[in-house]
């Protein structure tokens, strides 16, 4: 049996410079009754870099899932490319498949 896709309403959706050697993604979302907010950071230093997902619970975000920086597709050192530098938004596109691990595992845990 297919599992039917659970309908998402984006609350926040932002992608900007977090720092002088970091350009970070952060999408805060709601699926059925729950809140639940990813945040992406390409920093210039690899170990720095880091994807996860958290649900909001209690008034508190809980980590419910990462990737582990070694194998995360967002590229280190975004800021760095002259393009993002002074507008970090046209990064965005960057974070794609690292939203999209981060989304399906969240919610295969939630759901």
């Amino acid at each position: 049996m297919a599992k039917v896709k659970l309908k998402e309403d984006i609350i926040e959706k932002v992608c900007y410079k977090s720092s002088n050697q970091a350009i970070s993604y952060r999408e805060i979302y709601q699926i059925e009754d729950k809140k639940l907010k990813l945040e992406i950071k390409s920093d210039s230093y690899h170990s720095q870099c880091y994807a996860r997902a958290y649900v909001l619970k209690n008034d508190e975000w809980i980590q419910v899932y990462s990737i582990p920086y070694s194998i995360m597709q967002t590229p280190e050192g975004l800021i760095y490319k002259s393009d993002y530098k002074n507008k970090p938004a046209v990064a965005e596109g960057n974070f794609k498949e690292d939203i999209q691990k981060l989304k399906h595992y969240a919610e295969k845990i939630l759901f």
